[in-house]
């Protein structure tokens, strides 16, 4: 075990390293680990938007399995636990902290069999959903509580999510803590010229703009959304509507609007490094997930103060109270949603009200460094005592 006179041997793991709101978290946290303290390494696959981002951060170690795919691939995924089992065994940690469900399976089975003193896992989210098969489901929970079996601490980054994980025994409760996920705000902070970047964008002066960031997957929905357009556009005509992401479903988006006879009023930007310039360009915000650890892009578009239209599932109503800084809809519900999005485009106080209510939402919690603290704080308390009880 780590000693007073060495740093604390840390190993991270994940899949790969697409936008997403797990990677930014993971990112964030090996980047802002106290290097005084901590010996920190990073595992992933060497693929996704944010390679070029990870591999910028001093003073960490980065593993790259390419084997560690997100899907399950039976052979992959046997040679991807066979290298994690042999890197954790040479690497003598201390800690292996896991981040969502594959690597929670492989890197929590390795972990335990090297005998690593402390493992951790974070649940951004859930592998199981109420929209899948309910065979598939039981199996995904009877995995979850065999693996908390192998898990000293469990951090969830929802309180919803914690209650949830706790109903279905998905550990013991003295194995949970809610650690809000945090985000650098500091790039959202800067002065933007909305109407430049508008133009930038080809939107026209006057045209009002509902916004939505996230990878176009069958998780984050985007098919609601550009089936509520038509209706939003019997009320309203100064609208566009822009999704900023990419991903399986995009295809399937855009054949959707030419379908619906509304592909001259939606912009796919696909991935993009401005996000911060494109929130504050937005007039709404929407995010019209099926499920949702707690929303990191619903989360930044709160910050920038943009009034938001989201689908009540897990995590989200933590931070959108209906009607106080938000609104919410039911998953799936095509027409509340887009009577939402044109009660927000009607009524510009209305909008700047919930806007603001949202800010003040996002400032009590979700910053970084307090995440970073707070994970710390977690790693060094269960060291000691599995130190105390195993002094060896």
């Amino acid at each position: 075990m780590a000693n007073k006179r060495n740093r604390i041997r840390i190993l991270h793991i994940i899949t790969n390293l697409p936008v997403g709101g797990a990677q930014d978290n993971t990112l964030l946290t090996v980047e802002r680990l106290d290097r005084t303290t901590y010996e920190v390494s990073l595992l992933c696959a060497p693929e996704g938007d944010w390679l070029a981002r990870v591999q910028a951060i001093p003073d960490l170690e980065l593993i790259f399995i390419k084997q560690l795919i997100r899907r399950i691939h039976p052979w992959q995924d046997l040679v991807a636990f066979v290298k994690i089992l042999r890197i954790i065994r040479r690497g003598r940690y201390d800690i292996v902290h896991t981040h969502s469900s594959k690597p929670g399976f492989l890197g929590r089975i390795a972990a335990k069999l090297v005998r690593v003193p402390v493992i951790i896992h974070t649940l951004h989210g859930f592998s199981f959903h109420n929209f899948m098969n309910p065979v598939i489901r039981r199996v995904f929970i009877l995995i979850e509580r065999f693996l908390s079996r192998l898990t000293d601490k469990i951090v969830t980054v929802s309180r919803l999510n914690l209650e949830k994980a706790l109903a279905l025994r998905l550990g013991r409760p003295d194995q949970f803590v809610n650690i809000y996920s945090g985000i650098d705000f500091s790039r959202f902070d800067r002065s933007v010229d909305v109407e430049a970047k508008k133009q930038e964008l080809g939107i026209l002066n006057g045209e009002k703009i509902v916004g939505m960031v996230g990878r176009l997957s069958t998780q984050k929905s985007p098919t609601d959304l550009i089936r509520a357009i038509p209706r939003v556009l019997q009320r309203t005509r100064d609208v566009r509507f822009v999704l900023v992401g990419d991903g399986e479903l995009r295809k399937k988006s855009e054949r959707l609007c030419r379908e619906l006879g509304v592909e001259s009023r939606v912009m796919f930007l696909g991935f993009r490094d401005d996000i911060p310039e494109l929130l504050h360009t937005f007039d709404v915000y929407v995010l019209p997930s099926l499920w949702e650890g707690l929303g990191r892009s619903l989360t930044e578009a709160m910050y920038t103060g943009r009034p938001v239209v989201a689908t009540r599932v897990e995590g989200v109503p933590e931070l959108v109270e209906h009607q106080k800084t938000g609104l919410l809809v039911e998953p799936q519900d095509v027409d509340a949603l887009a009577d939402s999005i044109v009660t927000l485009l009607a009524d510009e106080k209305e909008a700047r009200r919930l806007g603001q209510q949202a800010k003040a939402r996002i400032d009590e919690a979700f910053h970084a460094d307090r995440m970073v603290r707070e994970l710390q704080q977690l790693y060094e308390t269960t060291l000691a005592q599995k130190q105390h009880t195993d002094p060896t």
